[in-house]
């Protein structure tokens, strides 16, 4: 009999999240596959080593965060749907796992450096995979075929929407770009610098042949706010000339998606989808309708009734999120944002004459962009991208205990 000591369940729990990561990319039933693998090698593991907390977090980052997910759970209990609301919990408590296993389980250089690999290499395949869409009507996992818009064919990869392989770009492309400087400053194996130099415009490419525009400003909002806090202005001013000159070579239908009203068919939208998203905060802003709800509860507290986008969930993270869980719960995960934050910048400053800092700022400025589209998209609330949200929080918390 194979005693309890002798299984390797921390590394099962990492080969576990590291094949989570590949397919989030590809496969929902492998995610939720790895998901559980994890979590059970996590529990085998802190029964082995008779330690519950291992990563370190402050009390002023749990503190919120605890009451983040307390909120979201008690809000079955004044749902409009509890039956909805018991799949919503079980869905935040994945997505909140997320987090804290990878903050855990990844704990030394070592897994960092097996991860950065799967990560290049990952990346790289993305590249071809998107390309081959592109060319030949077909992605190489799924089969997936492109998807049609006024200026041109979108690509998915093996990514269900054009939407959802964008919101993974944008959060991993800054991440990407850190990893080519850090093994460039460091002269680690050149393959992997080729590599990951060959990625980066490549995934840039990719993002472009998504068409989604939402994910094109968050990109670059969440770039031109990374350096402002870089202080780096020359670079800041250079990329606000690219784009204006971008305006006069994109085509017209790539910048402006008319409706049959010949109005700007994205902005009209929205507007009406966050103003009744208002009216849902207006009618229960403590408690709000209850997690995983608003697409069925939404209508009735819809004061407009506007015959635009019926049905539709709010397209702003923020936004849903306090008309399902209420305001106090949305205050609280905006603490516990600008907490990790905090955390995580005065760390960056302590690296700052380390090559160590390029990865830490390239997942940052990712977590940055997710969080932009967030007020623009369905990001949050959809699968696929708030997991990847949540495996870079917890990899650049991994990053900050490794180093």
């Amino acid at each position: 009999m194979i005693s309890l000591s002798k299984i390797p369940f921390r590394l099962t729990a990492f080969w576990a999240l590291c094949t989570f990561w590949v397919a989030l990319t590809f496969s929902s039933a492998l995610v939720e596959i790895t998901f559980v693998v994890a979590l059970i090698a996590w529990a085998g593991w802190k029964i082995q080593s008779r330690k519950l907390l291992s990563n370190r977090m402050p009390v002023s980052l749990l503190i919120p965060f605890a009451g983040f997910v307390l909120l979201s759970v008690l809000s079955y209990f004044w749902s409009d749907s509890p039956s909805a609301s018991v799949r919503g919990i079980t869905k935040v408590l994945q997505h909140v796992s997320v987090f804290w296993l990878v903050a855990d389980v990844i704990e030394d250089r070592r897994d960092i450096n097996r991860f950065e690999k799967i990560f290049v290499g990952l990346m790289l395949f993305t590249v071809v995979n998107g390309t081959f869409q592109y060319v030949f009507n077909r992605d190489l996992l799924r089969g997936f075929p492109c998807g049609l818009s006024h200026s041109g064919l979108r690509v998915s990869a093996s990514f269900h929407s054009y939407g959802q392989l964008a919101s993974f770009l944008i959060c991993a492309i800054p991440y990407l770009t850190g990893l080519f400087f850090y093994f460039k400053h460091r002269g680690i194996k050149s393959w992997w610098t080729i590599t990951a130099g060959i990625a980066v415009p490549g995934t840039l490419w990719i993002l472009f042949l998504t068409r989604s525009r939402g994910a094109y400003l968050a990109f670059l909002i969440g770039m031109g706010l990374f350096l402002v806090f870089r202080r780096h202005f020359l670079l800041l001013a250079g990329m606000i000339m690219i784009c204006a000159s971008s305006l006069f070579v994109l085509p017209r239908t790539m910048i402006l998606h008319l409706d049959t009203e010949f109005k700007e068919q994205s902005l009209v939208e929205r507007f009406y989808l966050w103003d009744r998203a208002l009216h849902v905060i207006k009618a229960k802003p403590l408690t709000g309708t209850g997690i995983n709800t608003y697409a069925a509860a939404h209508a009735k507290y819809d004061q407009t009734q506007n015959w635009r986008v019926k049905g539709y969930y709010a397209h702003n993270g923020y936004l849903q999120m306090a008309a399902e869980t209420g305001l106090p719960c949305l205050g609280l995960f905006l603490i516990f944002l600008a907490q990790y934050f905090r955390f995580s910048w005065q760390h960056l400053r302590a690296l700052e004459q380390s090559s160590g800092r390029y990865a830490l700022m390239g997942i940052l400025v990712g977590i940055c962009n997710f969080l932009v589209f967030g007020f623009v998209d369905t990001v949050f609330h959809n699968p696929q991208p708030v997991m990847i949200f949540w495996f870079l929080m917890g990899l650049q918390w991994a990053y900050q205990r490794a180093r």
